[in-house]
């Protein structure tokens, strides 16, 4: 009687069961098959276990258009050329200036002359590695921070500390030592600035023969801030210095490659152009192969000689100089520069080829009517021997 009762209890409570549940929850029923070693009289081994699953009654939403002004846009990063008047306003930033002047220069006669001049003093560096740079300090000072010039044989002057009228006096001093100048135009456009600050929290403290940099129990070094070098005072930065003007020198000399590929392409888009309304190219084989070889020599300028592509052995061994070359050459964006440089060089060189074809095919085709001409001019010359057999014959056969 009792087992028969609370069958009648747990039906009552199925059929109740979809009233009692809110919105949140789903019931479900597991099959009595799956309970078939349950006790016979067992309360649950005909109705089942009931298991119960929580939802979220949200209704779903339909989806709704977005119009154009609400979507987030990512913004394109943009390297901008730094001005040095907004810089240098900047309490305790000194300027740091990088220009690309040439493919190279002449160290050995630059030293010389710098000696000579009596103007600057040749400095040195910790690391004898670097066997392709020459330092040089001002012999006179202007205030208490030093001046230094440091010169790259790949063409690149940077200016630490150095006012704009005394970096166009020594920039008119290397033009004799510059081989293959590039134009004073693009010098003062491509030119890099930054400016260099010492860390105002840092103090130095000495421990046995080496110096170790403590601040608020940490150690600093040397790193880029936005648009600010960040030096620890009170030691020697000549490397780190090296580190982070050999990256602007890299950007200067990018850019300098950048405006002749420029350049070259306005040049070219003219017969494009001409192209495209006339449907013929009026251009002269030598002036293509003269193109061709400019871009060739650029792309070999870019992806052979220089260290854009990779990180200069140097660094290798030297981790924090590393860390500090690799971040200056991204707030240049040299990488993604390089690469466009690379595709837009190739895309040049299609083009040319394309006209290069072109005026071989003109060329090739004033060859054949040349031939056609000649072999016409052939036909004529026999035509007239056999007019004149012809009135031989028929003079005699008179007579």
């Amino acid at each position: 009687m009792t087992v028969y009762l609370s069958r009648i209890a747990f039906n009552t409570i199925r059929c109740a069961t979809p009233k009692c549940f809110f919105t949140k929850t789903v019931v479900g029923f597991i099959s009595p098959k799956t309970r078939v070693f349950l006790p016979k009289y067992d309360l649950f081994s005909v109705a089942g276990v009931g298991i119960v699953r929580n939802y979220s009654n949200d209704a779903i939403q339909p989806t709704l258009p977005i119009e154009n002004g609400t979507l987030p846009i990512k913004k394109k990063i943009v390297h901008k050329k730094a001005n040095p008047e907004e810089l240098t306003h900047k309490e305790g930033h000194y300027l740091t200036m990088a220009y690309a002047t040439a493919n190279a220069y002449d160290l050995k006669n630059l030293k010389e002359a710098l000696i000579q001049q009596k103007l600057y003093e040749p400095g040195t560096l910790k690391s004898d590695e670097l066997g392709d740079v020459v330092v040089a300090n001002a012999v006179y000072s202007v205030g208490t921070e030093p001046r230094e010039i440091i010169f790259f044989r790949e063409g690149g002057i940077v200016f630490w500390n150095c006012t704009e009228l005394e970096a166009r006096n020594v920039l008119e001093f290397v033009r004799p030592f510059e081989i293959d100048s590039y134009p004073r135009d693009v010098v003062e456009k491509e030119r890099e600035v930054m400016t260099y600050v010492y860390h105002p929290n840092v103090r130095s403290k000495k421990s046995g023969t080496q110096t170790a940099v403590i601040t608020k129990g940490s150690r600093k070094k040397c790193h880029l801030q936005e648009s600010s070098f960040v030096l620890v005072p009170k030691r020697d930065n000549s490397l780190e210095k090296y580190t982070f003007s050999h990256a602007m020198v890299q950007s200067a000399r990018l850019g300098a490659w950048e405006s002749r590929l420029e350049a070259l392409a306005t040049a070219v888009s003219s017969h494009t152009a001409a192209m495209q309304h006339d449907g013929a190219a009026h251009l002269d084989k030598k002036e293509v192969v003269r193109k061709l070889g400019e871009l060739f020599s650029l792309r070999h300028r870019l992806n052979v000689e220089s260290d854009l592509l990779d990180t200069p052995d140097f660094y290798w061994e030297e981790e924090q100089l590393e860390r500090l070359y690799s971040s200056t050459v991204a707030y240049f964006t040299i990488s993604r520069r390089t690469r466009v440089l690379n595709e837009r060089l190739s895309h040049c060189v299609e083009l040319l080829e394309l006209l290069s074809s072109w005026a071989a095919d003109r060329h090739h085709v004033r060859l054949e009517w040349m031939v056609i001409a000649l072999i016409l001019a052939e036909v004529c010359f026999e035509l007239l021997h056999l007019f004149e057999r012809w009135v031989a014959r028929s003079e005699i056969a008179d007579s």
